[in-house]
């Protein structure tokens, strides 16, 4: 097929959405795909960034551009008369209520998503309503009906987003479906390699990995807590936070390693060494919707200590190779669970390599392209209503 991926970031940058964006990209050629970009597409005017100083300001309130009809519909325009010049365009994919709400052609559009703008609302820390201009929450509110209307299918990462859209806006199920992400990492060792890795573990501190830019929103304190439990337990353990430096001291329990961009290759090996040295990544987080670190430490044979949020419980599908806490659980809870893997040797092989089949089975890029693939056929057998052209 011709796909034609729409950003109003460009998909090819790593920056653009943690890298999901490219790594789609990248796995659609793979799979054999042509593969066409289209982004990154104009910024917002200087009126409208001058918009948002003015609110936040004067008014103190968040005016969120993005989530601005104006905005979106002059962006797809831009990107519309792109498509328009695209040789046989058989699918076009979007990331963004707002790239795909307006977006006008005769291929079919596929809209890829994690979360919808209802549940964003008082769910993100950034997203409560008494800090949003009242414009903006209602230009949320359109650009994902419009979106959704314009759309011939979507791909949500989780149940918990699909519900979503069908109970707040009225999508029918047959036009959902879900896939988790792959991971966005360049490199994911082999089963053999990772029989090496899993191998090492075990013979020094119990090392708790930590990936996140947003401290407190990830659960941050909670992870420090938690590794503060196992050592008054009397296990020797190292929290190796990537992605933020703490605002708090925790000496001889912390290693910091900050921002790791993968644009630098010497530190996205380092990323990549942090998943295979790590014994369990630890996400007690407060609000996400389905992460990414989850396919990531599933390729790496990496158990999970996370929080029942947003579609993270749906992800571990009853299974046992990581175990996803309410919400409201203490440090104590989770270093149960993590204290009695980690001491049975036999039991955190097994549930190591069960989360590497995990990773082989869905949560994988290869899957993702088998699910894009399918919806095409289906489409293709059963062509949905033309969307708008004017």
């Amino acid at each position: 097929m011709h796909i034609v991926v729409v950003g109003g970031k460009d998909p090819n940058d790593l920056s653009s959405w943690s890298g999901t964006p490219r790594s789609l990209v990248g796995s659609l050629r793979q799979s054999g795909h042509r593969v066409t970009t289209i982004g990154p597409l104009a910024r917002p005017s200087l009126k409208v960034w001058s918009k948002e100083i003015l609110y936040r300001q004067i008014i103190g309130k968040s005016y969120l551009s993005i989530r601005d009809p104006k905005v979106a519909r002059a962006r797809a325009v831009e990107a519309s008369d792109q498509l328009r010049r695209q040789d046989s365009v058989d699918l076009v994919m979007t990331l963004h209520s707002a790239d795909a709400a307006y977006l006008r052609c005769e291929a079919p559009i596929i809209l890829v998503h994690d979360v919808t703008w209802h549940q964003l609302l008082d769910f993100y820390p950034f997203y409560r309503r008494s800090g949003l201009a009242i414009e903006s929450m209602e230009g949320g509110y359109e650009l994902d009906k419009e979106a959704f209307s314009n759309c011939a299918h979507m791909i949500f990462s989780s149940d918990w987003a699909a519900a979503s859209a069908m109970r707040d806006y009225g999508v029918e199920r047959t036009r959902i479906s879900i896939q988790h992400f792959g991971p966005n990492l360049r490199h994911v060792p082999n089963r053999d390699q990772l029989q090496e890795i899993i191998g090492r573990r075990g013979r020094g501190p119990c090392r708790l990995l930590f990936v996140g830019i947003d401290w407190m929103r990830k659960g941050g304190d909670l992870a420090i807590a938690i590794a503060k439990e196992l050592r008054g337990r009397g296990l020797p353990v190292e929290l190796e936070i990537v992605g933020c430096n703490p605002p708090v001291s925790a000496h001889g329990v912390v290693r910091r390693f900050g921002f790791l961009s993968k644009t630098d290759s010497q530190q996205e090996h380092r990323i990549e060494q942090l998943y295979a040295e790590a014994d369990f990544l630890l996400l007690p987080t407060r609000a996400d919707c389905c992460p990414i670190v989850l396919s990531e430490a599933t390729a790496n044979g990496l158990p999970v200590a996370a929080t029942a949020v947003g579609g993270i419980a749906e992800v571990f599908d009853r299974s046992n190779w990581g175990i996803a806490l309410p919400l409201d659980a203490e440090a104590k809870a989770y270093a149960n669970w993590l204290h009695e893997t980690y001491a049975d040797r036999t039991r955190y092989q097994r549930t190591a390599w069960m989360a590497r089949d995990v990773y082989d089975a869905n949560l994988n890029w290869d899957a993702y392209c088998a699910r894009i693939e399918a919806i095409s056929d289906w489409l293709l057998e059963a062509p949905p209503p033309r969307p708008r052209l004017a």
